[in-house]
């Protein structure tokens, strides 16, 4: 009987100084007419992280980023030639992980870059 309580508490102890499975890192980047945020974009070099893209617009913005995404190793999610595209309203998830370095992002849509829609995405 004693052998079973010790085997169960060292079970117990086990299991609660065990570290918790490390999550992927999340981080929202909302768009807006004409806006990105958060500015700037910070992210961990070598880490995997869930970018999640919300278009709060009543049109479409894109979020281009050519260099960040060539140099990041693309897991998932809709990256289209350096680009992610969002309908008015959509939401996009896109997992990776990022290399080290400071990136240039903005909308490519007609005039929506010099009207705010630029950020700077800073990987280290």
């Amino acid at each position: 009987m004693i052998r079973i309580r010790v085997a169960a508490a060292a079970a117990l102890a086990l299991t609660f100084s065990a570290p918790a499975p490390a999550q992927p890192a999340r981080q929202t980047i909302i768009m807006w007419s004409y806006g990105f945020a958060p500015k700037p974009i910070q992210l961990a070099a070598g880490r995997r992280v869930t970018l999640t893209f919300e278009n709060r617009a009543g049109i479409s913005h894109d979020f281009v980023a050519r260099s960040f995404f060539a140099n990041s190793q693309i897991i998932a999610g809709d990256v289209m030639d350096g680009m992610v595209d969002l309908r008015s309203r959509e939401v996009k998830n896109v997992t990776l992980v990022p290399r080290a370095g400071v990136y240039e992002a903005h909308c490519s849509h007609f005039l929506h870059e010099p009207l705010g829609m630029s950020d700077t995405i800073i990987v280290r």
